[in-house]
Formats: C-alpha cells, sequence, structure tokens
C-alpha cells in the first residue's frame, strides 16, 4: 500500500512541481492510521505524475536527482506517466480555446489530464490530487486517511469554494437545472478520490457536459475543468475542511491580503486565480515561504 499523490502539469511547472514536492515531503508524518483493520502502518509515499508525450525522460531524471539528493533515494517513489488525450477531449479542446501556439495546446491537455489518472496509473485507487501552484504545510498522510469516508456513491472529496456555482457559467439559465442541485461549488486545486469507483458512468458524464457546451458554441463554460468537475460532482462530492486548499492568493494583490491567513493555521496555500504566481514575483503573497521549500538543486 501507498500514499498516492498526483499531479498533471508540463515543464513550464517544473520549478513548482519541486516545491510543492518538498514541502509534501518535509510535513509528512513517518505514521498514519490508516484504517481500522490495518492499524498503524508505515506507508511509502508515491507521486504519479502525467506530463505530455515525450517528457517522461526529462521528468524521472529531473525528480529522481533532486530528490535523492535532499532526501535520499528512499524519500519517496517517483511514477511518470505521458498522457494524449482521447480523440473527443483533444478535438473539445482545440475546438474551443484554439490555442495558435504547440505548448499553449499541450498546457489545455494537461488540465484535463487529472480526470484519466484512472487510465495513467491503473493500480491506484485512493489518490490525492494537487494542482502545481500549492504548497503543502500540512500532514498529507492526514488527507490521505480521509479517504475512509468515500464510497461508490460519493467518492471525490474537495474543499467548497467561496463563491457560487453561477459564476461557473456564461449563461446560467441555460444551467439552471443542474445549479438547483449544486449545495456549494469546489476549488479543483486539491481533490480527494478513489479511481476504483471511477466507472463507465463517470464518463458518460464528462462526455455529456463536453457534448452540452459544444452544442452551445462552446460559450457555456467559465474556468474550464474546475466547470467540469464541479458539474460531475455537484451534488455527489464530500466536503474538506477549509485548511486543506487556502485559495484565491493568484488574484489581484488586494484580493489575496483580504484572504491573508496565518500560515501555522494552513494545511495547503493554493495561488489560484490565474494573475500572480509566487515564482513569478517576489511581491507575491507567501511567495518567501513557497522559496524557502524551494530545493537547493532547482536554483
Amino acid at each position: 500500500m501507498y500514499v498516492d499523490i498526483a499531479f498533471s502539469l508540463n515543464r513550464a511547472l517544473q520549478t513548482p512541481l519541486l516545491v510543492v514536492i518538498n514541502s509534501i515531503l518535509r510535513n509528512a508524518s513517518d505514521r498514519q492510521n490508516y484504517s481500522a483493520s490495518e492499524g498503524n502502518s508505515t506507508l511509502p509515499l508515491r507521486f504519479n505524475i502525467a506530463v505530455p508525450v515525450g517528457d517522461r525522460p526529462f521528468f524521472t531524471d529531473l525528480l529522481h536527482s533532486t530528490f535523492a539528493a535532499d532526501h535520499g533515494p528512499e524519500a519517496a517513489i517517483f511514477r511518470v506517466r505521458e498522457f494524449t488525450p482521447p480523440d473527443y477531449l483533444k478535438h473539445y479542446l482545440d475546438s474551443r480555446f484554439k490555442e495558435k501556439k504547440p505548448e499553449r495546446r499541450i498546457s489545455r491537455y494537461m488540465q484535463y489530464a487529472r480526470l484519466f489518472l484512472k487510465d495513467l496509473f491503473p493500480d491506484v485507487q485512493r489518490v490525492i490530487y494537487f494542482d502545481g501552484d500549492t504548497l503543502v504545510l500540512g500532514d498529507v498522510r492526514s488527507l490521505f486517511a480521509q479517504g475512509e469516508q468515500l464510497t461508490p456513491q460519493r467518492y471525490l472529496a474537495a474543499v467548497p469554494q467561496f463563491f457560487p456555482a453561477i459564476f461557473y457559467f456564461s449563461n446560467p439559465f441555460k444551467m439552471w437545472g443542474d445549479l438547483r442541485k449544486f449545495k456549494s461549488s469546489f476549488n479543483s486545486g486539491v481533490l480527494l478520490t478513489d479511481l476504483s469507483f471511477w466507472t463507465e458512468q463517470t464518463y458518460d458524464l464528462l462526455h455529456h457536459y463536453l457534448d452540452l457546451d459544444a452544442k452551445n458554441d462552446y460559450r457555456l463554460y467559465h474556468l474550464g475543468d474546475e466547470t467540469v468537475f464541479n458539474l460531475m460532482f455537484k451534488d455527489t462530492y464530500i466536503p474538506l475542511d477549509k485548511r486543506w486548499n487556502c485559495c484565491g492568493y493568484g488574484q489581484p494583490h488586494w484580493i489575496a491580503r483580504l484572504l491573508r491567513r496565518d500560515p501555522n493555521k494552513v494545511n495547503v496555500i493554493h495561488w489560484s486565480g490565474g494573475h500572480h504566481k509566487p515564482w513569478q514575483s517576489d511581491r507575491v503573497i507567501y511567495s518567501d515561504l513557497w522559496r524557502s521549500y524551494r530545493p537547493a538543486s532547482a536554483t
């Protein structure tokens, strides 16, 4: 058994990936109460990383060289898999965004790769997914242990979003039937799920919502895959404590300052918002904390 953790990203986020992994390794306890039947178990951390086609050797070398030097060769297990979007997803993303630059198209594909972790890592069951613009200050093992509450009916857990679901849609009236089923929206930058419960029905939902957007000239959704995640799990997701995804710190500086919290009371800092990232500027909130987790070999 492993404590499985997943990411999906491209080379533009190679340094943020090293930072968030380093934060996980430094703040994870050695032991956790995995289940009542197993008692206290020492479970190794296993990082499952989806990358673009052709980038597996690059990321494999990067991860092993970085963390063998900083934490020792037995600190964690790293597995890298290359993601090729299925034809229907590629057609949807190419038609919706019409990205001209290849690197931008690949970035779009990798945003959706986390929906296909079951195909990329078929031996993984319970898993925690993190966006690359996060910093994990809590014990990831304690979050993993909360997966005991996942069921075939409710198999995804996330932190509720601070704005209502209506803001996910450019035309809320067309989505009124779905909107009525929302108790709250959630931020998809931190997810806890059990991939063994992802079935054909899960992917039927994905097809349905992609097709619905296509029928509306790709003008129905804001925020891309986060909107799709919310639609798929709107009435079944399990809320996590907000400490596990304190988000919005990538918003304009004045908004980020309003959201400021004591880092000692935060388990995950998330620079969501799309405006500012801690590796881009020292002015970004908590950027000094982010830099403190940058591995020496990544300077």
